[in-house]
């Protein structure tokens, strides 16, 4: 008798006890500030009056209320990245949920269901880069697995002066502003000093443009909102660092100048403590690192160096006089295509030539971390065809190489090193389903993809509850990826096999591939995208669909318009236009465009009396169909021979990166047209353009360009029909 009374007072607590959850409520504002960050007074956007936000903190199985109240002037939204929440709760406009709109209160309710270092942002246009960011951490039940006398949390992240959207604007229209701001723009001279003259022909014979490590000239690089922050301790003392990158565009090698790291977690999930020295945090991932103070006192730094040199951020962890860590070597961007340094070199190209099949494969699960897995297949192979594991392939199908191609002073990401607590493995007895992914993109126009598709193009990547899906990642580009998978936990295939760790946020390095493994539990429509936010501004996204579940009644929303030019949300639209003023003549040109589309203005003219006054107008729309290959339809208005005519013909990028054009008119005239720039100097670059044409025949130009600024030049120009002229150009 008493037994069963027992039994029905524990069966009455345990019906209780989710009832029984603390709730912890947090509010949030979203609002504009002006902020002097890099330097000078700009807009930036921040949450309740802070660059980062506040560090919202829970421990694991509380009920989360969030209440984000958007003062800004448009739309936003808030995502929870890393957390498992429901899929309404995530936090991405026109995909899980409505933007909210000015003025509006939005309240996310989710339960905790796991510990750990994550962080929240934006997940609307560019507003991230702006400042909307802040951290997470959430107590494990029964508390941290590991001690510590400090526990901090670092958040990094990077600033620019410019508005981000002219940023990215200036990538789209195929300008160098970026990198000459700083200081890695390639010229010849600069090639002939480092010895890379041959290299620098053979990279422009295949049509691949000249290399950087990132894509944005940045004016400040921070750690919790400073250059430089301070973290009081004594000698002697262990400090849990919640590291955080946070950053829009930049990848960062850590070190400390109290000596090495011990990595205890990697994306707010415990791993086997293990000892690092320099090593590369990607954008979004998070790493716990627990560092001590050496017992002879003073401040130690821990530095966030940019992986492409231009900056850095440090944390002074102690007190009194300060050690410096040590610097990272400057990469050598004339260099980047070597095996040996390519450790996130990229081209601004497409890497022409390159396969760009598609092929079909899968990813990973976690509710309560550690599943089991599937150890069948290798990469890019049928697992009825694969006699080894995938796990004995981790070397060749998840990353390894990376490290083999690493600069040993600028190594990659610690992926290597990392073993999960106990056993990753997803069980063989859930259905197999596979994707590859070939990540891709084209730096002349500035689009980024996968399989060659935007997200606009693309249909959703399907998946069914109960599944395991696998997901590898080959990267065609010359530049580092994060890939992250919003909603679930995955594991990243390593050498580890079945101590594999788990994680939200894999970097695919360049010409590298990485293989991500998850159980399909949490139904609903999840993004997955590549978190340098202007690669997935303009494209490098996807919509991981459950088929057993709803459709979200938002993801109509993403799909191309019947109309060319004005896409869908996430297809952005740009205005851009260049020309010069010169003393004999203008000329110019003004587009807009989406991720497929252009339409184009042009002009050329010469103000004189009566008969002297010549001119040239003409429209175009492009369809852009490769990185090198678009076609076109344009009309032309101009005095002289030509009259006035449409014309149809196409653009393609030659070896040497040489533009060409070719088309025919109404009449059946022929006009064939090739152009080059040669960056001398970081400013200074010839041109020149030649067109044929059977009606106006030779048309010849060659000048002189020196940059100023990203909207002034200086030119010198002669034109066969116009002669010689000086004057400014003009970029908008």
């Amino acid at each position: 008798m008493l037994i069963r009374q027992l039994l029905c007072l524990a069966v009455l607590l345990a019906a209780t006890l989710p009832s029984l959850a603390r709730t912890v409520s947090h509010d949030l504002a979203l609002s504009e500030m002006t902020v002097h960050l890099g330097g000078k007074a700009r807009q930036a956007m921040a949450i309740n009056g802070t660059i980062p936000g506040p560090t919202l903190r829970f421990t694991e199985g509380d009920d989360a209320v969030l209440r984000v109240r958007n003062d800004l002037k448009e739309d936003t939204s808030i995502h929870w990245h890393g957390l498992l929440v429901p899929n309404d709760q995530d936090g991405v406009p026109h995909v899980n949920m409505a933007p909210i709109k000015p003025g509006e209160t939005r309240e996310y309710r989710f339960r905790l269901r796991h510990g750990g270092t994550f962080w929240y942002h934006s997940h609307s246009v560019l507003q991230e880069q702006l400042g909307i960011y802040g951290s997470i951490v959430i107590t494990p039940k029964g508390g941290e697995r590991v001690k510590a006398d400090r526990d901090v949390v670092v958040v990094l992240s990077d600033w620019t002066n410019e508005r981000p959207h002219d940023v990215l604007g200036q990538l789209r229209a195929g300008r160098d502003w970026q990198q000459i701001k700083k200081g890695t723009t390639q010229s010849i001279v600069g090639a002939i000093q480092h010895g890379a003259w041959l290299d620098m022909v053979k990279r422009s014979m295949t049509r691949m443009r000249p290399m950087d490590l990132a894509d944005v000239g940045y004016d400040a690089f921070l750690a919790n909102g400073r250059p430089a922050a301070e973290v009081p301790a004594l000698p002697g003392q262990t400090v849990r660092l919640r590291l955080i990158n946070a950053s829009a565009a930049t990848y960062y090698h850590i070190d400390y100048a109290g000596g090495g790291v011990k990595i205890i977690a990697a994306d707010g999930t415990d791993v086997q403590p293990v000892e690092s020295g320099r090593f590369l945090i990607a954008i979004a991932e998070t790493y716990d690192l627990l560092v001590r103070v050496p017992r002879q006192g003073g401040a130690w730094e821990l530095r966030a160096t940019a992986q492409d040199g231009t900056g850095r951020s440090s944390l002074f962890i102690g007190q009194g006089e300060r050690h410096a860590a040590p610097d990272v070597p400057k990469p050598n961007v004339y260099k980047g295509h070597s095996m040996s340094g390519m450790g996130g070199m990229k081209s601004q190209d497409d890497m022409a030539g390159m396969d760009h099949s598609k092929m079909d494969m899968g990813q990973g699960d976690m509710a309560a971390p550690m599943p089991e897995m599937d150890h069948s297949s290798m990469t890019g192979m049928k697992p009825a065809a694969s006699t080894m594991k995938m796990d004995d392939m981790a070397g060749m199908s998840s990353g390894g190489m990376s490290h083999s191609m690493d600069d040993p002073e600028r190594p990659g990401s610690p992926y290597e090193k990392l073993r999960a607590l106990r056993s990753s493995e997803i069980s063989d007895s859930r259905p197999l389903r596979e994707y590859t992914f070939h990540l891709q993109g084209d730096m002349i126009r500035y689009v980024w993809t996968l399989d060659g598709k935007t997200f606009t193009e693309a249909d959703m990547i399907n998946v069914r509850r109960g599944e395991k899906v696998r997901f590898t990642f080959i990267n065609d580009t010359m530049m580092h990826h994060p890939m992250h998978l919003h909603g679930h936990f995955f594991r990243l295939v390593t050498g580890a096999g079945a101590l594999s760790p788990w994680k939200h946020t894999v970097d695919v390095p360049p010409m590298t591939t990485r293989t991500i493994e998850f159980a399909a539990d949490e139904p609903g429509d999840w993004m997955m995208h590549c978190h340098v936010l202007y690669h997935a501004e303009v494209g490098m996204m996807r919509v991981v669909h459950y088929e057993d579940a709803p459709e979200s009644s938002y993801m109509a929303e993403h799909t191309m318009s019947s109309w060319p030019l004005l896409g869908g949300v996430h297809d952005p639209k740009f205005f851009f236009g260049q020309g010069t003023l010169l003393s004999q003549m203008t000329e110019g040109t003004v587009s807009l465009q989406n991720n497929r589309n252009g339409l184009m203005a042009h002009w050329q003219s010469r103000i004189g009396n009566g008969s002297q006054t010549q001119y040239e107008l003409g429209i175009d729309y492009d369809r852009f169909i490769t990185s090198n290959l678009s076609t076109f339809a344009s009309y032309e208005w101009s005095t002289g021979v030509n009259g006035n005519r449409g014309m149809f013909g196409t653009r393609y990028l030659l070896p040497f990166l040489i533009q060409s054009q070719a088309s025919v008119d109404t009449d059946g005239d022929f006009r064939f047209t090739v152009g080059k720039a040669f960056p001398i100097t970081t400013r200074l670059s010839l041109f020149g353009r030649a067109q044929y044409d059977t009606k106006a025949l030779w048309e010849m130009t060659a000048g002189m360009e020196y940059v100023i600024h990203k909207n002034l030049s200086l030119v010198g120009q002669y034109h066969n029909q116009y002669g010689w002229g000086g004057g400014v150009g003009f970029r908008f």
